[in-house]
């Protein structure tokens, strides 16, 4: 699923070309200096505790079920569609793990999504409003600047986000249920099976809100908050402006 979500990018910039270059070797050192750059440019927040919670759940045969239409998924999805299929809604959504991180964020008329990958050889941030269009580099701490393009489609963060968190199961679905606690506070896990993305559990809080989920034996911590602040669209200033060439180059020298 993690894959469907960066094509976000390659549809809205020019990081589409990332997707066709061979990856050169790079250090374990290195991809942890990266991921944690690259996590500095988000909100996320990466909770091992969850994840190994996804896992234990996830493999656990359970002895309740619940029924989609009465789910906190099912629930979860549709607030989803309520909120951001308005005109001028806003959002900030991320998930991450040790591996990936997807982050994307609406205000007004800006646009931002973050996209890293352990085995990509560059990784991509880009800030986007009406008129201009800034994509980082992070490993080269690059920054490249060019008017906007008609492309520019903010709805295509909404649309993937929604599409891809729903598992898209029958009312009557029967999924996996699990109440647990953990320092007196209440969690559950949901898990269902979806014809295009294999089973999908989700971990809740005792407030019903999602905050981790796993996807085929994928797990991610994740969050949607219905709002964002303005400091996500503020454009870091130790990247060094470069131009649409230099990134050309350098992707030459990796492929």
């Amino acid at each position: 699923m993690f894959g469907k979500l960066k094509k976000i990018a390659a549809v809205i910039a020019a990081a589409a070309i990332c997707l066709t270059v061979a990856a050169a070797p790079v250090s374990a050192a290195e991809k942890k200096s990266v991921w944690s750059e690259t996590k500095a440019l988000t909100t996320a927040k990466y909770n091992s505790k969850y994840i190994k919670w996804l896992e234990k759940y996830s493999e656990k045969e359970a002895k309740n079920t619940v029924t989609y239409s009465k789910s906190r998924t099912k629930k979860f999805v549709d607030k989803i569609d309520t909120k951001l299929s308005k005109d001028g809604s806003e959002f900030s959504f991320y998930m991450i793990n040790k591996e990936s991180i997807l982050a994307a964020a609406r205000k007004d008329d800006k646009f931002k999504i973050v996209s890293y990958d352990k085995d990509m050889p560059v990784n991509i941030v880009l800030y986007a409003d009406k008129d201009n269009e800034t994509m980082l580099i992070v490993e080269d701490k690059l920054k490249i600047s060019t008017d906007m393009s008609s492309d520019y489609t903010p709805e295509y963060g909404y649309l993937a986000i929604a599409d891809a968190l729903d598992p898209d199961v029958k009312a009557d679905a029967k999924g996996k249920f699990f109440k647990f606690k953990s320092d007196d506070k209440t969690y559950y896990y949901e898990e269902f099976e979806s014809k295009e993305f294999g089973s999908m559990g989700y971990l809740f809080n005792e407030k019903g809100t999602p905050i981790a989920m796993g996807v085929g034996g994928d797990f991610y911590c994740i969050k949607l908050s219905y709002s964002a602040d303005a400091s996500e669209f503020k454009i870091p200033k130790e990247y060094k402006e470069a131009d649409m060439d230099e990134l050309v180059d350098l992707l030459d020298k990796l492929s």
